[in-house]
């Protein structure tokens, strides 16, 4: 069993509640530690009034503003308690198979401190499609502190499941590989999932699915199916093809090209994280 740092990034929305589920669940089968982050600031955008030079907002104003923290705290709070409940997890942040929150954290760079130490990143899905209360927690995760990513569909675990693996030999899916190897390890088969058409020449050997067959039985995890996809766009062809093996979680690489161009152009990474009924979906950058 391979221990994992895992941490949840939670704000408030409505779906908090899957990517606590999946860090307890993770938690609990790899004997590791789950650390709950509540990103949720509430923003005041309320109506503000001149007072001198600067301007200020009624009493009732931050009130308001307050009592919805508040709110948001102890929504995450009840989540946490009954995951910890139904695994048997310590609130405890130095015990082995616990889980704990953190209940204040004002700003990205207090996020970007918890991500320091952590393999796992776990957000759900709306923290990836503009629905979340704070949408900083992937950008934040992928990008800054170079943290491999869970996007957890639901709260429904995807160990003992099928797993597929969208392999193209590039750096990024390679560190999806490597982050990901304690959770595959506990897939009930795997598939490694490419489109030929789309490799570039520079690919050429790196991109060879016998050397990822190679490398994940180096670690004791067994590969026997090997797909070639083919569509006019290769991020839907691949979920289409992980969806066809019955795949519950997506390992993939993330932004190879850059953000920008997959705005403007779409691409692979974008479809993955919008595929809201896809399985669930574990991504580096």
């Amino acid at each position: 069993m391979t221990p994992i740092t895992l941490l949840a990034a939670v704000g408030g929305a409505p779906d908090d509640e899957d990517a606590i589920a999946i860090a307890a669940d993770l938690a609990h089968r790899h004997q590791s530690a789950a650390l709950v982050v509540n990103t949720f600031v509430a923003a005041p955008t309320l109506v503000m009034e001149p007072v001198g030079v600067g301007t200020t907002m009624r009493p009732q104003m931050w009130r308001a503003l307050s009592q919805r923290e508040d709110a948001v705290k102890a929504q995450i709070r009840g989540l946490v308690d009954r995951e910890a409940k139904r695994f048997g997890l310590a609130d405890n942040p130095a015990a082995a198979g616990s889980i704990r929150m953190v209940t204040t954290l004002a700003d990205g760079a207090g996020l970007l401190r918890e991500l320091t130490l952590v393999d796992l990143a776990v957000v759900a899905q709306s923290s990836v499609t503009g629905e979340g209360a704070w949408l900083g927690a992937l950008d934040e995760a992928l990008m800054a502190a170079k943290v491999p990513v869970y996007v957890a569909r639901d709260g429904r675990t995807a160990a003992a499941k099928a797993a597929a693996i969208a392999w193209d030999g590039s750096f990024e899916a390679a560190r999806a590989v490597r982050a990901a190897l304690p959770l595959l390890k506990d897939a009930a088969e795997i598939a490694i999932l490419q489109d030929p058409e789309r490799l570039e020449t520079w690919q050429g050997a790196s991109a060879d699915p016998e050397r990822l067959k190679a490398y994940l039985g180096a670690h004791g995890v067994a590969v026997e199916t090997v797909m070639q996809v083919r569509g006019a766009k290769v991020g839907p062809a691949l979920l289409d093809a992980a969806q066809a093996f019955g795949a519950a979680l997506l390992v993939a690489g993330a932004y190879r090209h850059s953000r920008l161009a997959e705005a403007l152009f779409g691409g692979a990474t974008r479809a993955f994280l919008e595929a809201r009924d896809g399985p669930h979906l574990l991504i580096a950058h």
